[in-house]
This record gives structure tokens, C-alpha cells and sequence, in this order.
């Protein structure tokens, strides 16, 4: 209870967010407890503990491998612009990880809900983060390579300078494999 306390009276700031990145990575056996609380989406601070699970994703990936199915299961679901934003940073990191191996179920919800963001109306963040990770999976898999290069195409002209960027970066990832 005491750990759930903390995250709820977290905020954004850095400092407060690494700090319970690094109490969680002291305690591993607190794990199944935040991955609890940030897929618990009816609990109105699950985006908080999203934003540690972010940065373990980024920081240590293989610290979720127990977790990867129960993430991929709820990531659809998020409807917090903060959630999202954080898991669509963990749906990057989970695909583009060298240090795990997802399941093909798991790839396929990750794409699934990357190309969701992607058409959808979320922000430039989980949009881009989509198409990074999109762009990993377009490496094997030729339909994605030509799905994302038509949804940039489609959307470029109407998108924020943040969203260009990252489309012109994926673009080039994309044409060279």
C-alpha cells in the first residue's frame, strides 16, 4: 500500500520519476505490483505508474519479460493522453529490443495498436513512436514497409513539424532495407 501511496502522489517531474524507477529496480519483487497498478485503467493514477514502466522499458527491457503479455493485452485499452504517450514509448522499446524475444501474438498486438495510433487521432509522440517501432517490423515484414509509407504519405501535408521530422527519418529507414 505504501508503494502504491508513493506512485499516486508522484508527478512528472524527473526526478520523482527516477526515483521510483530506482526504488522498483532495488526491489524487483515490486514489479507485479506497478505493472498492476499501471494496467489497472480504471484507477485514476494509472498513467503515473505508466511512466515508470516506460523507463524501465527504456532502461532495463528484459525486466518486463514477465510482464510483456499482460502490457500487450491492455495497450489498446489506454485512453489517458499521458498513458498512451508512455506506451506507445514501451511499445517501441519491447519491439525494438535486442535483449528480448516477443512472441508473434505479442508483435501482433504491438503492430496492431502502433498502426491504431498511427491513423488514429492521438498526438505527434505515440504517433511517432509508432512509426519507429513500425519501422522495426517493416524490416521482415514487406506489407508493413508499404502501409506505413501510404499513412505518411496520406497524412504528412496535415501533420505538426514534430510528426514530419520523424516521418522523414522513418522514410529513409524504411528505403534502405
Amino acid at each position: 500500500m505504501i508503494f502504491f501511496n508513493r506512485i499516486a502522489v508522484s508527478n512528472a517531474s524527473t526526478n520523482c520519476r527516477n526515483g521510483i524507477r530506482d526504488y522498483v529496480l532495488k526491489n524487483p519483487n515490486l514489479l507485479p505490483e506497478l505493472i498492476q497498478f499501471g494496467t489497472d485503467l480504471p484507477n485514476k493514477n494509472h498513467y503515473k505508474a505508466v511512466w515508470i514502466i516506460e523507463m524501465l522499458a527504456e532502461h532495463n527491457t528484459k525486466i518486463l519479460i514477465p510482464f510483456i503479455d499482460t502490457i500487450c493485452e491492455t495497450i489498446s485499452h489506454y485512453k489517458h493522453e499521458s498513458a498512451i504517450r508512455g506506451m506507445s514509448r514501451v511499445a517501441y522499446f519491447l519491439s525494438t529490443s535486442k535483449a528480448i524475444t516477443l512472441t508473434e501474438n505479442q508483435k501482433e498486438k504491438l503492430i496492431e495498436i502502433c498502426l491504431d495510433w498511427l491513423i488514429g487521432d492521438a498526438k505527434v509522440a505515440p504517433k511517432a513512436y509508432a512509426m519507429y517501432a513500425l519501422s522495426h517490423y517493416a524490416q521482415k515484414k514487406d506489407w508493413i514497409k508499404e502501409e506505413l509509407r501510404n499513412i505518411i504519405d496520406k497524412d504528412y501535408l496535415t501533420q505538426s513539424a514534430g510528426y514530419k521530422a520523424a516521418a522523414r527519418e522513418v522514410l529513409k529507414q524504411i528505403n534502405r532495407h
